[in-house]
């Protein structure tokens, strides 16, 4: 990404809230949920850390449909969230999976916008459908360690020569992205011509080839037939410019079929009113959305709802596929082969020109140039059902070797995402309650089912008699006894010098990035992640007085466990606890996981010898670097500190570098294993 490109989306933005509100006049959605557009709005927690697809609009929600529902099924532990471009596309993810997945806008592509929006989101995965690719979004995305998934992608000969026109404003975008499933071979060589490395794109077919028609659509789409019984044309997605054609051509067909039905079902919302009105100057018309029954007196049915465009086709005894008798390139032909529907269009099919072409070498398609063809085209397959059948029959034949998209890119996903076992618990399964603004308190149910907000209370907890001890450090740390559960709660202080003027306060910042829930969110992940560190159980924000905000949290005691200070204080640790001390960092960072604080107080041993992790604040995940050893050097400081302290005290402390440190090394670098090292106690 350039700085031109920063510059000029930035000057694009009110020039597209302009155009938002221009279209607003005749479709109202476009003047919706606007703060959407730039990131504003807020995420429930539920919907972090989840995955993100992105459908533009309606036609990849459809497309995507199966595939959606499949990630549904797979990872019912991880929220999902769609986002698109157009209130259409909104709306009828809306209709297909409702409360299933949290939906939005996916806001204007500028840095600031984009950092909102991922801050936000956080999510894990990204999938991208087609080929709707924003240089900020990936380099957000990116910078972030988030893998990216373009699904289904298509990239024609006229957006390839776009793409190279362009680059010098976009910059490398290629790099940024995890992986492409191409529809096509030709798709995929234009995308590495244009610098996506060719071990990063496959070809993976057309998820439009997997539709499925559902036993319930088909029994409507009967339903429908049993009570016309009359011909049925549809003419579908059609755009401004042919739709006068279409209903010149459909007063042709009359002449020669009187009792025909039109279903004209209009591309974009906004011109449903006009479209009806333009019908209604010759025929006598109906709406989908006035709920009124067809009867043997209209001609014309107008589908002026969202999600029903399968339903026509499947209705239909012949498709008119819109977009064709102008120059907008066509729609996708897939959807009447999937309903068994003769397909009709017309000339200008250049945004799927390989599916046009495969279907018209077969005799799957009549492809007519103007409104006499067209109606010509319609007579002849209604008067001869069995020339219908030949073309629905090579069609269905045509593209039965292509169906399998979806299976081959779920492989994709699992790739980049595999699927969590049962025993997970993730964010979207956590509770929040908020009693009034400014107070926030998130919560795992299941290990906490009576949980209030006096968990965080220690004097709560002291008047039961169930604080069992405090750990001390930069202040002091409650364990509680709470049934078969033991926790530790932990207020958050400030360091340093800073914190001899401020205890406890920390700057304002969103709820979900907070300190408290910071952690108790990384904490989750690195669980899933199976890294031996303790289960978050509660995290509260609590708005302070005036400035800032305080912060607590709620973790499972791990039972048996001391930390390797108060170990080195009693008696030196074996070979084998030195080395699953390493072997327990070394696993943290090769999931590149940071921990800001990693010394002799936060490593754990428990009666069996597993080694432990725990306080993760400020802690994150972070591309391999020299963080890494930086990491060991701080907790070798520690050791050393530790060892100073006590002889200065005359106390003991059980450490010796020259002793102890190969031996956690070797646990790190894995270079031996751990049966292989002998209980020796220095």
């Amino acid at each position: 990404m350039t700085l031109w490109y920063r510059v000029l989306i930035c000057i694009a933005v009110p020039f597209v809230f302009i155009y938002l509100w221009l279209r607003g006049r005749k479709a109202p959605a476009y003047r919706q949920h606007w703060r959407q557009r730039l990131a504003l709005q807020s995420f429930p927690m539920q919907a972090r850390d989840g995955i993100l697809i992105h459908c533009v609009s309606v036609g990849e929600t459809i497309a995507a449909r199966g595939f959606i529902e499949r990630i549904l099924q797979q990872y019912p532990q991880l929220p999902v969230t769609l986002t698109s471009m157009t209130p259409t596309a909104r709306s009828l993810a809306q209709q297909l999976f409702g409360e299933r997945v949290f939906h939005a806008y996916l806001p204007l592509d500028t840095a600031g916008a984009m950092r909102r929006f991922f801050n936000k989101l956080v999510p894990r995965l990204v999938i991208i459908l087609e080929t709707e690719l924003w240089p900020n979004l990936l380099r957000t995305a990116d910078h972030q360690q988030i893998p990216v998934l373009v699904v289904n992608a298509r990239l024609s000969e006229r957006s390839a020569k776009s793409y190279q026109k362009y680059a010098w404003l976009i910059g490398p975008i290629w790099q940024h992205i995890s992986w492409i499933a191409a529809q096509t071979e030709p798709s995929q060589q234009r995308f590495i011509n244009l610098g996506m490395p060719a071990d990063k794109v496959a070809v993976r077919g057309n998820l439009k080839f997997d539709f499925q028609i559902s036993e319930a659509l088909q029994q409507q789409a009967q339903q429908w037939r049993t009570q016309l019984q009359r011909p049925v044309v549809v003419a579908a997605s059609t755009h401004e410019g042919e739709d006068e054609q279409i209903l010149d051509a459909f007063a042709q067909l009359l002449t020669q079929q009187p009792d025909c039905l039109l279903i004209l079902v209009p591309r974009h919302p906004e011109r449903f009113q006009t479209v009806t009105q333009l019908a209604q100057r010759q025929f006598k018309v109906v709406t989908r959305s006035s709920q009124q029954q067809v009867t043997a007196q209209h001609q014309v049915l107008v589908g002026d709802t969202m999600g029903e465009l399968l339903l026509w086709y499947q209705v239909a005894d012949v498709a008119f596929v819109g977009g064709s008798l102008i120059e907008r390139g066509g729609h996708n032909p897939l959807e009447p082969v999937a309903t068994s529907t003769a397909v009709v269009s017309g000339p200008h099919v250049f945004n799927f020109a390989e599916i046009f072409s495969r279907l018209e070498a077969v005799g799957a398609v009549k492809l007519v140039t103007h409104a006499e063809a067209l109606a010509q085209a319609w007579q002849q397959l209604i008067a001869q059902p069995q020339l219908r059948e030949q073309m629905v029959a090579a069609a269905s034949a045509e593209f039965a070797r292509d169906q399998g998209a979806t299976a081959v890119m779920l492989t994709d996903v699992e790739a980049h995402l595999p699927p969590s076992t049962s025993l997970v618990r993730t964010l979207t399964m956590m509770q929040r309650l908020s009693p009034k603004p400014g107070l926030e308190y998130w919560y795992d149910a299941q290990a906490l089912p009576d949980f209030n907000s006096e968990f965080f209370s220690a004097d709560y907890w002291a008047q039961q008699n169930k604080v069992k001890g405090s750990a001390t450090g930069r202040a002091t740390a409650w364990f509680i006894e709470h049934g078969e559960q033991g926790m530790l709660l932990r207020h958050y202080y400030r360091g340093g010098l800073v914190g001899k003027l401020n205890k406890d306060r920390f700057k304002r910042e969103p709820i979900e990035t907070s300190r408290a829930m910071a952690e108790f969110s990384l904490l989750l992940k690195l669980r899933e992640l199976g890294l031996p560190v303790p289960q978050p159980l509660a995290a509260k924000f609590e708005r302070a007085p005036g400035w800032g905000y305080r912060a607590d949290i709620l973790v499972a005691i791990i039972p048996g466990a001391k930390d390797v200070f108060q170990r080195l204080q009693q008696a030196s640790l074996t070979a084998p606890e030195w080395y699953r001390l390493g072997a327990a960092i070394k696993q943290l960072h090769q999931q590149q996981v940071y921990h800001s604080d990693l010394n002799c107080h936060n490593l754990m041993l428990d009666n069996a010898g597993k080694a432990w992790i725990v306080d993760f604040d400020k802690c994150e995940f972070r591309q391999p670097g020299e963080w890494q050893q930086a990491n060991l050097e701080r907790l070798l400081r520690s050791f050393n500190k530790e060892i100073k302290k006590a002889e200065a005290a005359g106390s003991v402390f059980h450490w010796q570098q020259a002793r102890d440190w190969p031996l956690l090394l070797a646990g790190y670098q894995q270079d031996q294993e751990d049966p292989a090292v002998t209980e020796t106690s220095a």
